[in-house]
């Protein structure tokens, strides 16, 4: 595969999808040869071979080969069909826009405040590097991607804040997909999880939104995350979160595979330092499991 590092003044798109002029394609590579994009007619073709093309259908990308599009759209379909059939709420442009803090009828009873809590620990790790950058609290931070990316709640939040945001997950419908929000300013892609078309060197932080559990085995889940982490700048972080499961078991494996990769952990910062240390301490001295966080962050060397 061709040594693809993103280059920040490559032409943003227009026509087909519209981003406030900002520079999706040079984020994104051909997944059959790796090669760069480019906008042509409405659809993306890839500048190594004529014969890749991908289009845009309903705002989304579908960034994903021929021979692979019908297994990935039947995927899509029946995620819309088991969300349906559990009676979980489909939102209008309002309720999209307040998740998860609010969370949507229907769903079980838990699942809006796990994942809040696990957004909002992201989110406090995100502030704590822009602090760290010297970055202000208004303008552009940075690249980012969200694998995983259900219906791209998450992703709205980063492009709010500032960030330029990829959506990618291989489930792209209407109601419980990248589609439930068609009028998103950030990118929205369907592609294949386990061959994620993301540019080398291109991101400031990629975002594993639904965990690592859903990419399969391990050697699936580090194929996914030697993925990510090729798709970093260095200095840059990746973020595994897993809001509505954690355990103790599955974020430890996930450390193991981040620290294995050379990345240093940064664990949870709201036990950083002297305090955290006292927690802990109270937590063993009452005879207490700490609690599991839902999201670990760790950066790539610089």
């Amino acid at each position: 595969m061709p040594d693809i590092h993103y280059q920040r003044d490559m032409r943003p798109i227009n026509g087909a999808f519209k981003g406030r002029g900002r520079d999706y394609l040079a984020l994104l590579t051909c997944p059959l040869d790796g090669a760069r994009l480019r906008l042509d007619e409405g659809s993306v073709r890839c500048a190594a071979s004529a014969a890749h093309v991908y289009p845009f259908e309903d705002g989304i990308l579908r960034l994903v080969p021929a021979d692979r599009r019908e297994a990935i759209d039947a995927e899509s379909q029946a995620h819309e069909e088991r969300c349906t059939r559990a009676g979980w709420a489909v939102p209008d442009e309002g309720e999209f826009k307040a998740l998860p803090q609010t969370g949507l009828s229907g769903y079980p009873l838990d699942y809006w405040p796990q994942q809040a809590a696990g957004a909002a620990l992201l989110w406090h790790f995100l502030e704590d590097v822009r602090l760290r950058k010297g970055k202000p609290p208004v303008g552009p931070m940075g690249e980012a991607a969200v694998i995983g990316a259900e219906m791209g709640w998450l992703a709205y939040g980063l492009d709010v804040a500032g960030y330029t945001t990829l959506a990618l997950d291989a489930h792209a419908g209407p109601g419980y997909g990248l589609g439930v929000y068609p009028i998103a300013r950030y990118l929205r892609v369907q592609a294949d999880l386990n061959a994620l078309p993301l540019a080398r060197g291109a991101f400031d932080w990629v975002i594993l939104q639904s965990g690592l559990a859903r990419f399969g085995d391990q050697a699936a889940q580090q194929r996914a995350l030697g993925a990510a982490l090729d798709a970093l700048r260095p200095g840059g972080w990746v973020a595994v979160m897993d809001a509505l499961a954690p355990s103790a078991e599955g974020m430890a494996a996930a450390q193991a595979l981040l620290r294995a990769a050379g990345l240093v952990v940064e664990g949870d910062s709201r036990r950083a330092g002297w305090r955290g240390r006292a927690l802990g301490l109270r937590d063993r001295l009452a005879g207490r499991e700490p609690a599991v966080p839902s999201v670990l962050v760790a950066q790539k060397p610089g």
